[in-house]
């Protein structure tokens, strides 16, 4: 969530030393980079709400019935698979490397807040794996109170 809340904050000028990476990613189209950066944090968030269902009871039934394991456990694997790489992976690495997702554009204070913003991204896809893993383990031993089986 804070790199969704930074990223919005960023492209809408709120956020104080990014008005030069702003004007970087939206030069060829504005419209287009303000669909990007609000579709992007919207996604993001609906998949991290998604990834929080994994561990809440909430996420074990829906309307009464209890949700089906082998769906959930799929997207569950392929997902934190995924952010694994995208954001574990590649941009740790991008990073070590020296190529900063800024383009260093962004500098002091402002350079810190972006850095505290992205750093619990890098945990999200191994969390994930781990969640899908409870998930999956909870669903062969224990059973929800209230949900109707599809017997």
């Amino acid at each position: 969530m804070p790199s969704a809340v930074w990223r919005v904050l960023m492209i809408v000028g709120l956020m104080p030393g990014t008005a030069g990476l702003r004007e970087f990613e939206l030069a060829d189209d504005a419209v287009v980079g303000y669909v990007y950066v609000f579709g992007l944090s919207i996604v993001q968030l609906g998949a991290a709400f998604l990834t929080v269902g994994l561990v809440q009871p909430w996420g074990e039934v829906f309307l009464g019935r209890r949700v089906p394991r082998v769906p959930v456990v799929a997207a569950g694997i392929l997902g934190g698979l995924a952010v694994t790489w995208l954001f574990t992976i590649s941009m740790v690495t991008q990073v070590l490397t020296g190529h900063r997702p800024d383009a260093g554009h962004v500098h002091g204070v402002p350079l810190a807040v972006m850095v505290a913003c992205y750093l619990p991204i890098v945990f999200w896809g191994p969390l994930e794996l781990a969640a899908t893993y409870a998930f999956w383990r909870r669903g062969r031993t224990v059973d929800v109170p209230g949900a109707q089986s599809r017997a």
